[in-house]
């Protein structure tokens, strides 16, 4: 099999060790709270690195390791792909692969969440036998792009796109076309989501929940402008993939965040933006795939 091993660089790393910033490796050396975790999190991350490379190494596995952002062979040439960091490598590797499964590795559980991963390194040697064995359960993640024109595409989208102003002070103004209908609004945006990014920002902008089984997605308008006036119908819901869902922009500066602030598309007035789902759905093994839904 032939194995691409991408992990994250730790803020660290990036911080310290390669910008050589003086003034942060002073507040570690100090032990500030405002970087309190910043080495730790450095050193838990490269051991569990050091241990996924060496179980590999052991087992006689092909395996190319790159930085996250770094590849020069695109992931979909590869069998497998294994994840070492947490969601955002995992979310960053998702946008460039299209029909190979992955695998990932929180490589430091005690700061990061990973929804998305398998387990730690010091589960890896039997993750990846599960997995080789195609004994591990696999979770199908539903995916889309979003549009602009029906010509530029934003790659695949595994959590949310925010569709709003580029300054994120001023009133975001459009027209929503759901289903045939037309609303006009001005707000701080819209996020629109997968199930599997149903748990992330538009949950805490007041949506729900999806199981991530389902075949949907979901939109919730961010801080709507609300008047004496305003008797909006479209300012969240959850629908069907395929359901025809348009954003006609009244900015001359608008952008499309993907899956964070990493990734934006610019947008101006008039700028149709809709979804596509075509996109395939995203292989991952041994999620844990259960989580309340209400």
């Amino acid at each position: 099999m032939n194995i691409l091993v991408v992990h994250k660089t730790s803020r660290y790393e990036q911080l310290v060790l390669d910008q050589k910033n003086q003034s942060i490796k002073s507040l570690v050396e100090q032990h500030d709270i405002s970087v309190a975790r910043l080495l730790s999190s450095h050193e838990n991350h490269t051991k569990s690195l050091a241990v996924i490379v060496e179980t590999l190494s052991q087992m006689g596995l092909s395996f190319d390791t790159v930085p996250r952002g770094q590849s020069t062979r695109p992931e979909d040439d590869y069998e497998l792909v294994i994840v070492v960091g947490g969601d955002g490598t995992l979310l960053d590797v998702s946008h460039r692969l299209l029909s190979t499964p992955v695998l990932a590795i929180n490589s430091d559980p005690s700061s990061s969440v990973g929804y998305f991963c398998a387990g730690t390194a010091h589960e890896f040697k039997e993750l990846l036998e599960k997995t080789l064995e195609d004994k591990l359960k696999a979770t199908y993640l539903s995916r889309f792009c979003a549009s602009i024109n029906e010509t530029t595409k934003t790659p695949p989208v595994l959590n949310e796109i925010l569709i709003c102003h580029a300054n994120p002070a001023a009133v975001s103004s459009y027209f929503l076309r759901l289903n045939g209908y037309e609303e006009a609004q001005r707000s701080s945006g819209i996020w629109i989501s997968t199930p599997a990014g149903s748990t992330a920002a538009i949950r805490s902008a007041g949506g729900m929940v999806m199981p991530l089984g389902a075949d949907t997605f979901q939109f919730v308008v961010r801080e709507p402008y609300i008047t004496t006036k305003s008797n909006f119908r479209q300012l969240k819901g959850i629908r069907q993939f395929g359901s025809s869902l348009e954003v006609v922009s009244k900015m001359q500066e608008g952008r499309i965040y993907v899956d964070g602030p990493h990734i934006e598309y610019p947008f101006q007035i008039g700028d149709r933006i809709s979804l596509d789902f075509s996109v395939p759905s995203l292989k991952v093994f041994g999620m844990q795939a259960k989580r309340r839904v209400y």
